[in-house]
């Protein structure tokens, strides 16, 4: 069982420097990824929590520079929102840099005033990702890229430095299309805050696909007893990780169960010194438990 940590990159409770030394704490307490979340320009009802958000390949690539060993992962970047070209050279130099550590969780977004804002086509954005996911491999893998498809066209093009090794490309989401996605073109799923019956239903399917594909879960948790279910930002049912030590040890032992294979906790913490003791204490109740 691996365990990741989602660096609170928004919100806008805990600052820039002390995502980074949360980061590092993760690390040194035997997290084995950090992880970032995504968005660009919300309205404004959307403030909190997305108003304020470090970009998370800038957050990434200077947690890079102060870590080690720990996986990099984006959790998640929204595809369609961005050039997927582009995309694939950020990716392909933090991975670069880091020695192989990034992974790259990719997703369709949920936010339809995000895309207006930018220009994006909200209606088109799975088919999207779809192309741009067989792009960036083509850009990552082939030394002289061609590339034909409904969105991008390449025709003998070089796209260097390549990644250090291929990079693992984690599918967010957990509607139909989602899970499907990761069956066919994922290495890994990588859905939010749902329960382990939702998780051992998505399993069954994407592994009647035949492919190897890593079952992940990004998930709240808070250490304070409080929260173990509630709505997201965009209006779905979530749930968290949250009760005595017993409690959330077997709801953990409940998700491997089920398939679980990497969770990735976000602690919810109200300033950086009790969210750096939440990181000790989790690492100790349950990181250190599991290995």
């Amino acid at each position: 069982m691996k365990f990741g940590f989602c660096v609170p990159n928004y919100g806008g409770k805990i600052r820039p420097d002390e995502m980074v030394e949360s980061a590092i704490l993760a690390e040194s307490t035997g997290f084995d990824s950090v992880w970032a979340t995504d968005h660009i320009i919300v309205p404004t009802r959307f403030t909190h929590p997305y108003g304020d958000l470090v970009e998370p390949f800038v957050i990434l690539a200077y947690i890079a520079a102060k870590t080690e060993s720990v996986r990099l992962g984006s959790s998640i970047i929204v595809i369609p929102q961005r050039n997927p070209v582009l995309v694939a050279k950020q990716a392909a130099a933090l991975d670069r840099l880091s020695r192989g550590r990034m992974i790259l969780g990719a997703g369709v977004g949920w936010l339809e005033e995000e895309f207006r804002y930018l220009n994006a086509d909200f209606k088109r954005r799975g088919k999207f990702l779809d192309e741009s996911i067989q792009l960036m491999r083509a850009l990552w893998k082939d030394d002289l890229v061609s590339f034909s498809g409904s969105f991008f066209r390449v025709r003998e093009a070089v796209f260097f430095p390549k990644p250090a090794r291929p990079i693992p490309i984690w599918i967010g989401g957990d509607s139909a299309s989602a899970i499907r996605r990761a069956s066919r073109l994922g290495d890994g799923w990588h859905p939010v805050g749902i329960s382990p019956p939702r998780i051992e239903r998505g399993v069954k399917i994407i592994r009647k696909g035949g492919r190897k594909v890593t079952i992940s879960l990004r998930i709240s948790a808070d250490m304070k007893g409080g929260r173990p279910s509630y709505r997201s930002a965009s209006g779905e049912k979530r749930v968290g990780l949250s009760g005595s030590r017993q409690d959330i040890v077997r709801m953990v032992e409940d998700y491997v169960s089920a398939g679980v294979e990497h969770f990735v906790v976000f602690i919810n913490s109200h300033n950086s010194e009790q969210l750096f003791a939440d990181i000790k204490k989790f690492s100790s109740d349950l990181v250190r438990s599991f290995k």
